[in-house]
């Protein structure tokens, strides 16, 4: 538990550099083969903490294009799935793109999402 949240800390002094890197703040802005290692590495907690951050990234898309439209007629149902059910999509998106990028993958998550009736 110390070593993880060691690397959090660490990963906030850093940002100043990494964010040049990065388009997105926590770890919706590592690469695939990050998060799977970050994953292999810290286990329960990495599962909690990305958890969280799979819900704000998923409501600031929804939150984004209410505002950008100024109705939301275009937001998603953001409960259709369990939130367990979007991290083992989000798990798997990066193990079959280990090239590519989480925030990808969650792009791809919340536009498979049904819009509110």
């Amino acid at each position: 538990m110390k070593k993880f949240f060691l690397y959090i800390v660490l990963n906030f002094l850093l940002c100043n550099v990494s964010l040049a890197e990065k388009v997105t703040w926590g770890f919706a802005g590592d690469s695939c083969e990050k998060f799977i290692e970050n994953k292999k590495e810290y286990g329960e907690e990495f599962d909690g903490l990305f958890e969280s951050e799979i819900m704000g990234f998923l409501t600031g898309v929804n939150v984004y294009i209410a505002d950008t439209d100024g109705n939301t007629d275009r937001v998603k149902l953001l409960d259709h799935n369990s939130i367990e059910y979007a991290y083992r999509n989000i798990t798997e998106y990066c193990r079959n793109n280990m090239d590519g990028w989480v925030f990808f993958g969650l792009i791809d998550y919340y536009n498979s999402l049904p819009k509110p009736n």
